[in-house]
């Protein structure tokens, strides 16, 4: 096996694994991998090597190597001298979505409520900085394009995102804040009053509310919204009906969060 650059070698020793009492078991391969594939997002569609190497701060060989193994994997396709993804990538996010609770419980408690309000409804956890949408139902005659599931938004201005810091344990919190961007003193109000409204922090025009959905332990796993054009519902209806019904979902929700 090669040697590890001196960076990469300070970064092992430095680093703490949960689960693993020996910082040599991180794989610096496969985060690499990972990282390669994590570059690809709506605005960069096709990346080349280069373009790679330049973005995540890698060797040209290292990404090479990434991407060619990747590329015989089937999870990147070459088009000229660029890379894309490919559908096969499609099977990570199916295997999550397929084996998460939460997801499968919330899907028809959104078509739900979306019918009911003919208004977008979403759930969405916390993955790191940002709040990631895991199920989303959209009325038929409104077409929102990359918004559905898997979209990412800053948790630290969404009310998905507030609802799911201001609730996080303790321990967890300063990591999580510090993360995001977020201010502790800003999420207390949420935390205490049990849901977060939000208007045009997102997009001009738009607000949304959204309260936690809790597991049977009381552990906040997940947040439930709903949001649309303000001139569609007034924030009255918002912290009113609309909020009562997002209530009523959550707690009969409850029992079924595992």
């Amino acid at each position: 096996m090669g040697r590890l650059a001196d960076a990469d070698s300070t970064a092992r020793k430095q680093r703490q694994l949960a689960g693993a009492p020996n910082a040599a078991d991180f794989s610096e391969a496969l985060a690499r991998g990972l990282a390669v594939l994590a570059a690809f997002d709506g605005e960069n569609r096709r990346l080349t090597q280069a373009d790679l190497a330049r973005k995540l701060a890698l060797s040209r060989a290292t990404v090479r190597r990434a991407v060619l193994t990747l590329e015989h994997l089937g999870y990147v396709r070459a088009e000229g001298r660029a890379y894309e993804l490919s559908p096969r990538i499609l099977r990570l996010a199916a295997g999550y979505l397929t084996s998460n609770v939460t997801g499968a419980v919330m899907q028809p408690v959104c078509d739900r409520i979306c019918a009911r309000l003919q208004e977008a409804c979403s759930v969405a956890v916390l993955d790191g900085a940002d709040a990631v949408v895991i199920a989303r139902a959209v009325p038929n005659q409104l077409i929102q394009v990359g918004s559905g599931i898997g979209f990412r938004t800053p948790a630290s201005i969404s009310s998905l995102g507030k609802v799911l810091l201001a609730n996080l344990p303790e321990e967890e919190r300063p990591g999580a804040l510090d993360a995001a961007g977020a201010r502790a003193d800003a999420l207390h109000g949420i935390e205490r009053d049990g849901y977060c409204y939000v208007a045009n922090d997102v997009e001009p025009g738009a607000h949304s509310i959204a309260v936690p959905l809790r597991r049977w332990d009381g552990r906040v796993i997940a947040a439930l919204h709903v949001g649309c054009n303000i001139e569609r519902i007034s924030p009255e209806v918002m912290h009113g009906d609309v909020l009562a019904l997002l209530r009523e979902a959550a707690d009969e929700l409850h029992a079924q969060l595992i």
